[in-house]
This record gives structure tokens, C-alpha cells and sequence, in this order.
């Protein structure tokens, strides 16, 4: 069971990934930075290093370990996550008749637990680039099939969150 909640938290974790490095790979055609690039002195100095700048734009961006695209998809993993909690202990604490006002202790725990199932299952030990290998083999169908669901998940996650607030109490 936790290998399959494992399997899947990754398979979302890559499939936001993509979506990102897909997203800045469109902005690089708007991007001011890499429009410094076509500067004679800027290019010049790029060519001494033996790269351009547009190159280290997408290493920053794209890296698997340490890039901007990776950070954004975990943040987004993670909030998607907590949404997920967030909107199942609203809704489920409503059926025993039980209402609460949403403070900002409440906000940090299903943020805090939400990390901290992501940390153990997607981030610790970079468990994710193992996944990432393995799911780049895989068909265009399969990937297909695995954006869609991911894509379902995080607007599940929003739109519970969302429904949860119909539980608040009365003023």
C-alpha cells in the first residue's frame, strides 16, 4: 500500500516537473535573460566558458537535483497535498458534527504533515530520480495517461479544499 501511495506521489512529482521545465522552455522564447545572450560582450564571455547562457538558464531551471523546476514541482506536490488533507479532515470532521475555525496553527500542521509524507516517500535520498528514470522509459500513452490523472489530482486537491470552507461554522 505504501509503495503504491509512493509510486504515485512520484508519478505526480513528474509528471509537475515536466509540465514546469515544458512551461519554461515556451517562456524561453519572451525571456529578457536570454535575450542579454545576444549581446556581443555578454555571447563572448559564454564562448570563453565554453557554453551560452541560454544553456545555463535551462541547467538552472532543469537540473534534476538543485533546479528551480524541481523545487517548484515538490512546492506544488506538497501544497497539492496538503489541499488533499486540508479538505478530507474538514469534510470529515462535518459528518461527526464537528466545526471549526481554520487557524493558522491548522494551516502549518497540514503543511507540516503533508512535507513530511512527501519528504519520507518522493524527497529523502533523492528517491525521485530513480522514479524519473523509470518513468521517462515509459510509453507516450502510459505518460499520457499518468498527466491526466496527475492533472485530475490537483484540481481533486483545489476543489476539495475549496468544498471544505462550505463546513465552516456560522457566524
Amino acid at each position: 500500500m505504501i509503495r503504491k501511495f509512493e509510486l504515485w506521489l512520484n508519478i505526480i512529482h513528474f509528471c509537475l516537473y515536466k509540465v514546469d521545465c515544458k512551461l519554461h522552455m515556451f517562456s524561453n522564447k519572451v525571456n529578457p535573460l536570454v535575450l542579454l545572450g545576444k549581446i556581443p560582450a555578454v555571447k563572448r564571455k559564454f564562448e570563453e566558458q565554453g557554453t551560452t547562457l541560454l544553456d545555463t538558464t535551462n541547467k538552472i531551471w532543469a537540473d534534476k537535483r538543485f533546479g528551480f523546476g524541481i523545487m517548484i514541482s515538490g512546492s506544488g506536490l506538497v501544497i497539492s497535498l496538503a489541499f488533499l488533507l486540508w479538505g478530507l479532515v474538514t469534510v470529515s470532521a462535518s459528518f461527526f458534527n464537528i466545526y471549526f475555525y481554520i487557524q493558522l496553527f491548522h494551516v502549518v500542521a497540514y503543511g507540516a504533515i503533508a512535507y513530511l509524507i512527501c519528504h519520507l516517500l518522493v524527497f529523502k535520498n533523492n528517491k525521485y530520480i530513480k522514479y524519473f528514470k523509470k518513468l521517462d522509459k515509459r510509453p507516450k500513452e502510459k505518460k499520457w495517461k499518468y498527466a491526466i490523472f496527475s492533472i485530475l489530482f490537483v484540481i481533486g486537491c483545489v476543489a476539495l479544499w475549496l468544498f471544505s470552507f462550505q463546513f465552516l461554522p456560522n457566524r
